[in-house]
């Protein structure tokens, strides 16, 4: 069985970007998991295990998909929390720019891999970039006072294609490695 996601890649700068926003939050010393820089990510399907001679299957549809999408610009904006302040449990970035693109791509997998087999998920795909999640209470005031006061500004990045990931999961975090990379169509000038 192979643990698996699709997901949008962030470039680098970004990455460097959020990591200095994570220092940030991290000097409140709440209790939260911070997610590596360099495993952050834009889900668009999370599969879940599956068998391993399902993999070419889904790289297959991710590929036919994407490429009948163009590639578009999105942006990092505003932060928030899962599901609600009452009960915080994962710290989010939102997502800007073109999101209609985004989510007719999102759909669009969807739709195709549930032609497949896979089964849809059951709640509405919701454009994020989950940045922590929330261990226990201790500190935690003080991180929300910062963190969603916190104003996120980075330049839009292109997005270009749709990674296929295998995750394992380890003491330590899980680690990912891309099983296949699907372009979209280029932009039009």
């Amino acid at each position: 069985m192979v643990r698996t996601f699709l997901a949008i890649d962030l470039p680098d700068t970004q990455r460097k970007i959020l990591e200095e926003h994570q220092s940030q939050w991290n000097s409140t010393k709440a209790d939260v998991r911070w997610i590596y820089p360099s495993n952050m990510h834009l889900t668009l399907k999370f599969l879940g295990e599956i068998q391993e001679s399902s993999t070419e299957n889904v790289i297959a549809v991710c590929k036919e998909v994407c490429c009948l999408h163009r590639g578009f610009s999105l942006f990092l904006n505003s932060t928030g929390i899962f599901p609600n302040l009452r009960r915080p449990r994962v710290l989010w970035i939102g997502v800007g720019g073109k999101t209609d693109l985004l989510c007719k791509l999102q759909n669009s997998i969807e739709t195709a891999l549930e032609k497949k087999g896979f089964p849809r998920e059951d709640r509405a795909f919701a454009s994020h970039l989950t940045v922590g999640r929330i261990r226990s209470l201790r500190r935690l005031s003080r991180l929300l006072e910062v963190f969603l006061k916190n104003e996120i500004a980075i330049e839009p990045f292109t997005v270009k294609e749709v990674v296929v990931y295998k995750s394992r999961l380890t003491h330590r975090g899980p680690i990912y490695s891309p099983l296949a990379k699907c372009p979209l169509m280029n932009i039009e000038h």
